[in-house]
């Protein structure tokens, strides 16, 4: 519903509880998208840690790439992009 106050408001409360859960982060993450700006390299950062201390899953994968695009890096990317359509591939393919 495009609702970015009721998003924000939701995950205060989620920090709250525990700031440094992953759900938390991830939330932070796509409402730092939706917000758009400065909070785009925020997100970016969280999809960086995320693929840093996780597998990388396509979720992860997805979310760096529309950081990319916002910030004009489009190369990068599309390398995320295609590498997430591997693995979506790959797992389907298991």
């Amino acid at each position: 519903m495009y609702r970015s106050d009721y998003a924000e408001k939701q995950l205060k409360i989620m920090q709250q509880i525990d700031e440094d859960h992953t759900l938390t982060q991830l939330a932070n993450a796509w409402l730092n998208l939706a917000v758009g700006g400065p909070k785009i390299q925020e997100a970016y950062l969280i999809f960086q840690d995320f693929s840093e201390k996780f597998p990388m899953t396509t979720l992860v994968l997805n979310g760096k790439a529309v950081c990319c695009m916002h910030m004009g890096h489009f190369d990068e990317a599309e390398t995320l992009l295609l590498e997430a359509l591997n693995k979506s591939i790959e797992t389907l393919t298991s």
